[in-house]
């Protein structure tokens, strides 16, 4: 059951995109920076636990304030039981509203979650902030908000990272 709902979540994220077209294509990979930092006192989480966020961002054609954005996302954390989240992204990136070479975002998601061996669905509202340093690489900044429901609480979390254009 698992497998085929990541599988329809993904044709349902290709289809959309090669609906709507795109401008451009890249991967990201963001880290989460509490645990990267200072880790989780209250979980014995020590500093440098991994909790990595890896996408293969599309963006749709540029429009008046900004662009389309649907991602597929793969996010692993190596807890006591490893954490996996799969999910299926959209939203609206306005790269025209602010100065030059920075993006601001706003995306919804549905995915799964895996814990264990134990699936269970999940819902997410990401607010991005990007910078440009060139026309291929972007430092990105995030705030996640993340239902959890291997645990049955909403959980925010901050990540950063780059974005690699692909094509």
């Amino acid at each position: 059951m698992k497998t085929k709902i990541i599988i329809a979540i993904l044709l349902f994220t290709l289809n959309t995109v090669l609906c709507i077209g795109q401008e451009r294509v890249s991967l990201s990979i963001l880290q989460d920076v509490k645990l990267a930092t200072i880790g989780d006192k209250e979980r014995n989480y020590d500093a440098f636990t991994l909790d990595m966020l890896v996408r293969l961002k599309m963006q749709g054609n540029q429009q008046k304030y900004g662009y389309l954005t649907i991602y597929p996302e793969f996010e692993y954390a190596d807890l006591k039981q490893s954490y996996i989240r799969y999910s299926a992204n959209v939203g609206y990136t306005f790269n025209k509203l602010i100065v030059n070479n920075f993006d601001v975002a706003l995306i919804g998601g549905i995915g799964m979650i895996n814990r264990e061996g134990e699936s269970s669905s999940s819902l997410s509202l990401t607010g991005e902030i990007g910078y440009s340093l060139n026309d291929w690489l972007k430092l990105v900044i995030d705030a996640q908000l993340v239902q959890r429901s291997d645990i049955e609480k909403y959980v925010t979390s901050g990540f950063l990272g780059i974005e690699i254009k692909i094509f």
